[in-house]
Order: structure tokens, then sequence, then C-alpha cells
């Protein structure tokens, strides 16, 4: 059912919205800026964004600038399809002696670090909480993830945690000289925590992995604890992400076992793919077992993040693709949970997200 009436008042709401930001487009994608040019081309070829992202995935380690412009040599060849300003660096490496991969060094780095930075609000909780003060001076709340998801070793999966507990400890304090949003010493608009986490379940234990579905639940669920625990608190909100498919089914069983674990804490959500084939029955399930718990539960509806990651596994292994195939499938689903999500308000809190 379709009600034409709330359609247009959408669609008149959106085209204020845009009308209201044509002026103000975040630097990142002003055409003006030096970045925002090369993004925009990238994106449009579709050979060199792929080239572009694995070499961006390598960057890091290349601490040298004869490995920088091998790699730029290898994953780019000639460099005819490259804009300029690196066409030329491939192609005046080999004469200027030291001076042009000097140049190009120094110049790609800065430019991916401004890159980089205008998605990660700090490198330290020291930066990130300079960061988040100025985005609640603006009038915005904030969730603060922690980068680093790929966790080989118990070892990284405690030093993930602690990164959390002692994040969650500076936030405490920075967070008690900061007035509400919308004023007062209560909670944000009157009803929402302060400080909001999200966190990767595979980071809490690096054996994650399901064909030991029991043993990878409790292995998560120890490691996730403590930093629940701190937020119960802080009295924020904690936020189970979703991660590929391969996990899917253990997060949503983390998240009951902890919500159940836990009932009085109502301020922690898992987040829903809306590109999964299976979110709509994933969301009836966990709807129907909160009414049976009688424990309200929150849900963040997103598109999705892992769609080329996902298509690629799947057809590798001539498994059947996990995501729609189409923008239009995973926008028509996305519409269709959030109504179901809003059917059962009186039981789920809806956290809708706009992300891809």
């Amino acid at each position: 059912m379709v009600d034409k009436g709330l359609n247009g008042r959408i669609v008149e709401l959106g085209q204020e919205i845009f009308d209201a930001i044509a002026h103000n487009q975040p630097a990142l994608f002003d055409k003006g800026h030096w970045t925002g040019r090369i993004l925009d081309w990238c994106m449009a070829q579709e050979t060199f964004k792929v080239q572009m992202f694995r070499f961006i995935d390598v960057f890091p380690a290349l601490q040298d600038n004869a490995s920088l412009m091998r790699h730029l040599q290898e994953y780019f060849g000639s460099g005819d399809e490259l804009p300029t300003v690196l066409r030329w660096g491939l192609r005046t490496s080999g004469f200027g002696g030291a001076i042009a991969p000097v140049l190009l060094g120094k110049a790609m780095r800065s430019q991916i670090e401004s890159m980089a930075r205008q998605f990660i609000i700090g490198q330290t909780s020291q930066e990130a909480i300079s960061g988040l003060k100025r985005l609640r001076h603006d009038g915005y709340g904030y969730v603060v993830d922690v980068l680093g998801e790929a966790t080989v070793s118990e070892q990284e999966a405690k030093s993930y945690a602690e990164t959390y507990l002692q994040l969650l400890d500076e936030l405490s304090a920075a967070d008690n000289k900061w007035p509400a949003l919308r004023g007062g010493d209560g909670p944000d608009w009157g009803h929402a925590p302060r400080i909001n986490i999200s966190v990767k379940p595979s980071a809490f234990f690096s054996q994650a992995q399901p064909r030991d579905f029991a043993g990878s639940i409790g292995g998560i669920v120890r490691g996730m604890r403590p930093v629940l625990e701190k937020i119960l608190d802080v009295g924020g909100f904690f936020c189970i992400d979703m991660e590929s498919h391969v996990y899917k089914d253990m997060t949503l069983e983390v998240y009951r076992k902890l919500r159940k674990a836990y009932p009085d804490h109502q301020h922690m959500g898992v987040v829903l793919q809306a590109y999964l084939k299976d979110t709509e029955q994933d969301l009836q399930s966990l709807l129907g077992w909160a009414r049976r718990e009688n424990l309200p539960i929150s849900i963040r509806l997103v598109k999705g993040a892992y769609w080329d990651y996902e298509t690629v596994i799947a057809e590798q292994n001539g498994w059947r693709v996990p995501v729609y195939t189409s923008k239009a499938e995973t926008d028509a689903a996305f519409e269709r949970l959030a109504g179901i999500i809003l059917e059962n308000q009186d039981i789920c809190h809806f956290a809708c997200a706009s992300h891809n």
C-alpha cells in the first residue's frame, strides 16, 4: 500500500533539504578542491576505482618513496588512465633522480591523510574528544566506532577492548563538562544518552567462525562484556555493528544473549543491513523474540557496506549471492523494513541510518 499524500510530503521535504544544502557542499566533494576533483574523477572510472582502493589499502605500509613508485607502477602500469598529476609523477620518476618521487610521495601522503580525516575523528582519544566537542557545539550527537575489526590474535582482541575502556573513561570525564543538547544537565534532547559507541563483534574474539558457533558466541560475549559494563557505568548507548554476512547469525545471537543478560539496560542496539535478502526474516524473528521475552530492543537500519565483498565471495564459491544486486531493490527493502520497525514501535526503537 502506498500513501500518496505521505509520499508527496516526503518528496517535498527532501527537496527542501537538497535546496538548503545546495550551496554548502562538503569540501571532500567540492570540485574546486584538489581532493574533490580527483575523487570525482576516480568514481567515474570503474577499473581505476578498484585499483585505487587496492593501492590505498597497502599505502600505509609503503614507508619510502622507492616502494611507493614501484607499487604505483605495478598497480597502474603506464599510467595512461591516471589524472595528470599522477601520470606526471610516474613518467618523470626515472628522469628527475629522486626529486619527482619525493614530490609525488609527499603530495600523495598529504592528500590521502587529508581525505582520511574527513571520515576519522581522531587517531587518539584526545583527538577524538576534541572533534566531538566541536560536533556537540554545533548541535550534533555522535556514535564512536574504534577502527580495526580484523583481529588475528587474542592479544589484539584484548587491546581492542582496552581501547574502548580507555575511550569511555575519557569520554565520561569530558561529557561531564558539556551541556546536554537542547540544554540542561540530563540526556540529550531529554531522552537520548550522551555517550554512544558501536562495536565490531568479531574484533573481541580472534577465533570467531561459523563452524564453531557456540564457541564463537561465548568468546565474543566474554570479550565484549567489560565494555558493556563500562557503558552501564557511564549511562551510555551500546550498539553492536553488523559486519560481513558470515558473522550475521553470530552477531544477532550475541545481541540476544547480552540484551537478556542486562534486561534493565534498554540503551542497547544492533545493526541490520537492508541489502541482505535474509534481513526481513531476521527482523521478524528478532521482533518475535523481543515480544516473547518482553524486552524492548533498538535497531539501527543501514543499507550495508560490504556489497562488493559479499558478491565476489559468493560468486567465487558458487554460493547464492546474499545481497540484492541492484540498488533499487536495496532501497525498496530499506523502506519495507523501516515500515515494519515503525509498526512495532512499542517494542522496538528505530535508529534510522543513511550510510551505504
